[in-house]
């Protein structure tokens, strides 16, 4: 994995694809906070952490257990990803994944290439298996991850309520190394 990493985007503008660091803790905050106030991708409305937890979050991060990446476009942060291992020995070979777009910068390609260096950075700490949660009404992301390799492992029937009608949390994964047997 080479971050920062620039890309083209499909409107012909360059982002840069890097780790997050304190000083994007406010822009973090913010994104979040306007994707979540959308309503309809994320779990949360809003980030539940100070700017000085986030700030700490990034600065702390275990680069073999953790990572956290942003998208910049002209020196703005306008996205963001995730990924956190598993915190037991029992499934330490997962991790979980979460990616945000702001919406004016969605359908660019932003959301494939956060997802790419993650997969990377998954593998080359030999994590095998990626978890991710998404909403059945978020068509795009769900045909983008299963470009990418995930299946649909489960459903979570109306798990969320949106603008007042049950939505189903689909639960996916990409093994990494191949499915493991069961012992």
């Amino acid at each position: 994995m080479a971050l920062p990493r620039s890309v083209r985007l499909r409107d012909g503008r360059a982002a840069t694809i890097r780790p997050a660091r304190p000083e994007d803790a406010e822009a973090w905050i913010r994104n979040t906070n306007a994707i979540g106030a959308e309503g309809i991708y994320l779990m949360l409305d809003r980030l539940n952490r100070t700017l000085e937890q986030v700030r700490v979050q990034f600065r702390d991060a275990n680069p073999s257990s953790e990572l956290w990446l942003v998208a910049e476009i002209d020196g703005t942060v306008v996205a963001g990803a995730n990924w956190a291992r598993g915190s037991s020995a029992k499934n330490a070979h997962t991790a979980s994944l979460g990616v945000a777009v702001r919406s004016e910068y969605r359908h660019l390609g932003l959301g494939r290439a956060l997802m790419e260096e993650g997969i990377a950075w998954a593998r080359s700490v030999g994590i095998s298996k990626l978890k991710l949660g998404v909403f059945s009404t978020n068509a795009a992301a769900i045909a983008l991850y299963r470009k990418l390799g995930f299946e649909e492992e489960g459903r979570l029937r109306s798990e969320v309520i949106i603008a007042g009608a049950p939505v189903d949390e689909i639960l996916m994964s990409l093994f990494l190394e191949g499915r493991p047997s069961a012992r």
